[in-house]
């Protein structure tokens, strides 16, 4: 009765969970992104890595900042959050950390609720360095998708029940009723919402698990339930949105088929890349036929439909990258 599916956590949200996403390895759908953005990371990097480390154990800054969706609107609620909040956070940080034999927080961040503020904007700072590099001018692309996803999310719940809800959030989540089991690299332990409910919202940087964010001052707050959003590398190219135009690559391929390959950049069958493009089927079977003879396409057959994916090739092309070990013979 208490479930429902709130708003995406925001910019300044999805910056924080980047920021463990980039300094872990082993995620594949991560990887080529995680490779981008350690290119171009900003100097001040390792202010924002040290109250969010790699670990799963970090400083909450985005509990105390929900509803924030845009990075301005993120920064200026940062400023004006909780000094007793963040003193709460960074002490249960420490009690868990120690407890769970993480290396301890940075000096520093003792002076994080201070009221004169200079340490709170190093991280200010810090978290719109690094939004510009990990999101590269794709935020509204993201935030599209997230808000997409979430509203996907409410469907079904509105047609199928918090049951059915649960049952498309595996493998992160398992209702066995009237427990939800909530997958997390910790030991078990129980956390009853003692009638306080539970909010679920999609994000596309929590994974590779779930994350459950709660007040610590707000003890009546419903406790937040973050769910992955990514299972392949296909919804990580949908929710990275389409690519800038490249006026070169028009150059060479023509504006229409240069438009095809970016558009199956994010996957594709030939029925929708004509819908996409305003051209009869025939013509997008054409202009695939073309890139996938050129080594920039994939093509495979699924059920009644021809599906079609972009090659490392592809990729670099429309990146503009192909020094990276990726030659045209």
């Amino acid at each position: 009765m208490r479930v429902r599916i709130g708003a995406p956590l925001g910019a300044l949200g999805e910056t924080i969970l980047a920021t463990r996403v980039v300094q872990r390895t082993g995620v594949a759908v991560f990887d080529g992104w995680r490779r981008q953005v350690q290119d171009a990371m900003p100097d001040d990097f390792g202010v924002l890595a040290g109250i969010v480390p790699a670990e799963d154990d970090f400083v909450d800054l985005i509990t105390p900042t929900r509803g924030a969706r845009s990075m301005p609107e993120g920064i200026e609620a940062l400023h004006l959050a909780s000094r007793v909040e963040i003193r709460r956070e960074l002490d249960a940080v420490v009690r868990r950390r120690a407890q769970f034999g993480y290396r301890p927080l940075p000096a520093w961040t003792a002076y994080l609720p201070d009221r004169d503020g200079s340490a709170l904007r190093d991280v200010a700072a810090a978290v719109e360095a690094f939004h510009t590099a990990a999101f590269a001018g794709r935020w509204v692309h993201i935030q599209s998708y997230l808000d997409v996803a979430a509203e996907r999310m409410a469907r079904t719940m509105a047609t199928e029940g918090v049951e059915g809800l649960f049952a498309g959030l595996r493998p992160y989540v398992h209702w066995r009723a009237p427990i939800l089991e909530v997958h997390t690299p910790r030991e078990c332990h129980a956390e009853p919402l003692g009638g306080r409910g539970l909010i679920i919202v999609p994000s596309l940087f929590v994974g590779p698990r779930a994350l459950v964010l709660h007040s610590t001052v707000e003890k009546d707050a419903p406790k937040t339930l973050v769910v992955p959003v990514l299972r392949d590398i296909g919804d990580f190219a949908a929710a990275w949105g389409p690519r800038a135009t490249n006026e070169a690559l028009n150059a060479l391929l023509g504006r229409t088929r240069a438009a095809a390959l970016q558009e199956i950049a994010a996957g594709c069958t030939t029925t929708e890349l004509a819908r996409r493009l305003g051209v009869s089927p025939a013509t997008a079977s054409e202009h695939a036929s073309i890139l996938r003879e050129s080594g920039l396409i994939e093509s495979r057959r699924h059920r009644n439909a021809m599906r079609h994916e972009v090659t490392t090739l592809g990729a670099a092309l429309l990146d503009g990258d192909l020094d990276s070990g990726v030659r045209i013979a």
